[in-house]
């Protein structure tokens, strides 16, 4: 495929012109990272991927291609009619990539090119891509960032308000969206899983979004969400921001933790992940809470996890910045809703005067 003068593009453009992408790897491949909104139409699935692999590795090169073709031959009457509805009946370019920018996608490019249909190679891959990410997230952790931050105790509620702000067009850096994980050892519930990548191209995307305004609001978080590791820099610009502490009641607390994480419905996640907590939990509260799951009593589990454990976790943290005027409280317990987020916009606004040069 390397002799063929084949139709490319490089990533730069491509986003510039906010062309289609087809992706041609296999499914896990795609599954692990992709750019976002792409399509896959695997050149193979994953078990034949593996099939022509080893035989090219092990075996012998050119009946690797012979096995490949057979494969791809199968497919194509299909793929032709997805390309073809894609460019809009040849009117409208588009981008196919494969892992480097070899083979795969030059199959398909030499094929479908040849058939009058106006698609170009991915020069590099999605390697490429992943490339791209890592290049503007180093340029992006030069840039002089500030932050104020939500900060409280565990069911205050603290993503709900920064998704109601986004809303309202604030500069949010939401990283429990990016990263589709609560942050807790029940995070994960009723969420889709994220890979590290998938992740990055998506904080890239949203800190583009947010570089020119004074400051950004983000969540007081710890340098893990789940699986999820956040770049050292952005912990830095976290650690050195102005915070809002929100309070509520635990009622309230216990109402939102059921409501966001619905045991009753995800009941063998929810049973899984407190078996990995009941490591860390005292037998004092052991002795409430095993009970307690007999009978599915989950307001009791999540009063009882907030009381012994996340609350003091929590407020350990916290005495870093006891003394720190950098804090602004907001009291919620005796609040509506409307008043909650009124009262965060204040308090926002008040630590935003403190960040100015």
């Amino acid at each position: 495929m390397s002799t063929l003068e084949l139709p490319s593009i490089q990533v730069a453009k491509m986003l510039e012109k906010n062309l289609p992408v087809v992706d041609v790897r296999s499914p896990g491949e795609f599954s692990h990272f992709s750019y976002p909104g792409s399509i896959n139409l695997p050149l193979f699935s994953d078990e034949e991927r593996v099939e022509v692999g080893t035989t090219y590795k092990q075996a012998d090169p050119e009946q690797a291609k012979d096995i490949g073709i057979v494969h791809f031959a199968e497919k194509l009457p299909d793929y032709y009619q997805t390309i073809k509805e894609l460019t809009e009946n040849g009117q409208k370019p588009v981008v196919i990539a494969c892992a480097r920018g070899g083979m795969r996608s030059g199959s398909f490019v030499s094929l479908f090119a040849s058939l009058q249909l106006p698609v170009v190679q991915l020069e590099g891959g999605i390697r490429s891509l992943r490339g791209y990410v890592q290049a503007e997230l180093e340029r992006l952790s030069t840039l002089p960032w500030k932050a104020i931050v939500i900060g409280g105790y565990t069911g205050t509620r603290k993503t709900v308000w920064l998704e109601e702000l986004q809303k309202q067009s604030w500069p949010v850096l939401n990283l429990e969206g990016l990263a589709s994980h609560r942050g807790s050892i029940f995070g994960h519930i009723g969420l889709e899983k994220r890979s590290q990548k998938q992740f990055e191209w998506l904080l890239m995307k949203e800190l583009q979004d947010l570089e020119h305004f004074p400051y950004m609001i983000m969540e007081a978080e710890s340098k893990r969400i789940g699986p999820i590791v956040l770049p050292e820099w952005l912990q830095l610009v976290k650690e050195n921001g102005a915070y809002v502490e929100l309070h509520d009641s635990m009622e309230r607390r216990v109402s939102y933790l059921l409501k966001e994480y619905n045991p009753a419905e995800n009941a063998e996640s929810f049973h899984a992940a407190l078996e990995r907590l009941k490591k860390r939990l005292k037998p004092d509260s052991l002795k409430i809470i095993k009970p307690a799951e007999q009978q599915k009593d989950y307001a009791l589990i999540f009063k009882e996890l907030l009381t012994s454990y996340y609350d003091p976790r929590y407020s350990h943290k916290q005495r870093e910045y006891a003394e720190d005027d950098r804090i602004c409280p907001v009291y919620a317990e005796l609040m509506t809703d409307n008043e909650i987020l009124q009262a965060i916009v204040e308090a926002i606004e008040l630590q935003a005067e403190k960040l100015k040069p």
